[in-house]
């Protein structure tokens, strides 16, 4: 294993935003030449300091104007190699494209042809933020006012559902985008604590892929539906046709392929690192989301 480097406080101002690095030459500048001398005595020690004050003030005036310098050459060079880290991504066994920074436009540009008409295979195509927003919107066309969080942590809910009483929920909703990955009966668990803490008499849990044997019997005994993808693209598909319409309108509207960051909400970029490829916010490093590439 390599020596691991010690952090310093250059390479600590290298890192943040070169702003910074500005406001400290500025600020030390002026506080050596012109605050400092103020606070210092007439003994001849301390007026051999004051002597100093100037050629320490332009000492420290170009260290921290390197560092804010070396800053700024690190943004834009990041900023340069960013298009061309992203990479390709394996996606369901084939090669997409990596998201750019570019229109909104020319992302849709990209886009496979969308499903005209509903399927399992469809269902799993929808990035996990798209997907809760159908489960909304199908509950919608059932009658319901369908209220969704936005994105941060959800403390368990995805959707909540009213009917009568526009402040009291009949029911909550978690929503799982898993299309390889079975939902245990710990996921089930979490969210009857949702519900009890809630004050909440019913839940739902909807995912694209399926369940555990522990899970389902867990939800049974409980006051908690769990539809897997099959049986949820069922429940679409017993829709009215105009509502059926509408719902796959909506779902494979724009980009619904590129997942949204759990932090953010805006669309993520495919990038490259040494575990292989991932989704990261593109607002990183304010931002450090990251999303495994589905398989």
């Amino acid at each position: 294993m390599g020596r691991r480097r010690k952090q310093t406080l250059a390479s600590d101002l290298i890192a943040l935003p070169w702003q910074v690095g500005a406001t400290l030459a500025v600020a030390s500048f002026a506080g050596i030449r012109w605050v400092a001398p103020g606070f210092l005595g007439q003994s001849p020690v301390l007026v051999g300091m004051r002597a100093m004050a100037g050629p320490l003030s332009w000492l420290a005036l170009c260290f921290f104007g390197v560092l804010a310098l070396l800053a700024a050459l690190r943004i834009f060079t990041a900023r340069k190699k960013a298009p061309s880290q992203a990479g390709a991504v394996v996606a369901r066994g084939k090669t997409a494209p990596a998201p750019e920074r570019t229109s909104a436009s020319s992302v849709t540009a990209r886009l496979p042809s969308a499903p005209q008409a509903w399927s399992l295979e469809a269902l799993r195509t929808l990035e996990w933020k798209r997907f809760e927003l159908l489960c909304a919107r199908y509950y919608q066309a059932l009658g319901f006012q369908a209220e969704t969080l936005q994105a941060g942590p959800d403390g368990g809910i995805d959707v909540k559902l009213y009917k009568a009483d526009p402040s009291r929920p009949l029911a909550i909703i978690q929503c799982k985008a898993w299309n390889t990955r079975q939902v245990g009966v710990k996921e089930i668990r979490e969210l009857l604590g949702v519900m009890v803490h809630a004050k909440v008499a019913r839940g739902i849990f909807i995912t694209t892929g399926v369940y555990s044997e522990d899970a389902l019997a867990f939800g049974a005994a409980n006051p908690i539906q769990l539809l897997d993808g099959a049986a949820f693209e069922r429940r679409i598909g017993a829709l009215p046709e105009a509502q059926r319409q509408d719902l796959l309108a909506f779902a494979f509207d724009g980009d619904y392929l590129t997942p949204s960051c759990p932090s953010c909400g805006v669309k993520m970029l495919a990038r490259n690192g040494k575990r292989g490829s991932f989704w990261g916010c593109r607002h990183y490093p304010r931002c450090k989301s990251a999303l495994q590439v589905r398989a």
